[in-house]
């Protein structure tokens, strides 16, 4: 007998025999296959048996499961709330700050509108962009977040807008001003009402308004100005003990 019959004969005993100790000892396994097949629904479609595809289809969720998805945190953002009312005077400080550093960026961003390209007052603008941006409104934001910590991203609300504002005077101004574009910089200018007036908003929901000069008032004027110098010339600022 060459090996490969003998093998055919050996592996042939082996499924009867596996079939046996199935059937044998434990009958419940091929009732169990049998019944499955029977419960697949069919249908007759011109005369041929269809059978149901089955599907993954489950009931809908109960009341309660919903109510458990759309469960709100009882405490939601209060924790933040609680945080810029109790600093609220600090975060307004920064954002005064923010408008006198915009000011300043488009004052001299001003300038450069009607210019010969490539002219004195386009390097001048250059030079400036270039300097106020690396010495003055990076390390702005660097000595913020030097003063209340990197977890002032999870404690305030009020820091987003900030940032969107900080952003907005390093980026959207500059280059709306590079090209002398007046639209970009009437949309930059929206922008920023828009995120200040949040700012406004928030305040005084959580009792804590925001409160600015009044510019017509020459003594409130005269005050902000030197707190704005304060702000954009920092190396002119006096160093604390």
């Amino acid at each position: 007998m060459n090996t490969r019959l003998k093998f055919t004969i050996g592996l042939a005993g082996t499924l009867a025999l596996a079939l046996s100790a199935c059937t044998s000892s434990d009958p419940g396994i091929v009732e169990a296959m049998k019944q499955a097949d029977e419960k697949v629904e069919t249908k007759k479609v011109d005369g041929a048996e269809k059978r149901e595809i089955p599907t993954a289809d489950l009931d809908a969720p109960s009341d309660e499961v919903v109510a458990a998805w759309d469960r709100k945190d009882p405490e939601g953002e209060k924790h933040l709330y609680k945080w810029d009312k109790a600093n609220a005077k600090t975060m307004h400080n920064y954002w005064k700050q923010l408008r006198c550093l915009r000011g300043k960026m488009k004052e001299e961003g001003e300038k450069v509108f009607g210019s010969e390209p490539g002219g004195p007052e386009q390097e001048q603008w250059e030079q400036f962009k270039r300097a106020y941006i690396l010495m003055v409104a990076d390390p702005w934001q660097q000595r913020l977040f030097a003063e209340q910590g990197q977890d002032v991203l999870s404690k305030s609300k009020l820091i987003g807008h900030i940032l969107e504002a900080h952003e907005l005077i390093i980026d959207a101004y500059p280059k709306a001003y590079n090209d002398s574009d007046q639209t970009e910089v009437t949309i930059a200018d929206a922008r920023w009402t828009v995120v200040e007036n949040k700012v406004v908003d928030y305040s005084a929901k959580i009792g804590a308004p925001l409160k600015f000069p009044d510019l017509d008032n020459p003594k409130d004027l005269k005050n902000w100005e030197k707190f704005c110098k304060d702000v954009v010339l920092p190396h002119k600022r006096k160093k604390t003990k």
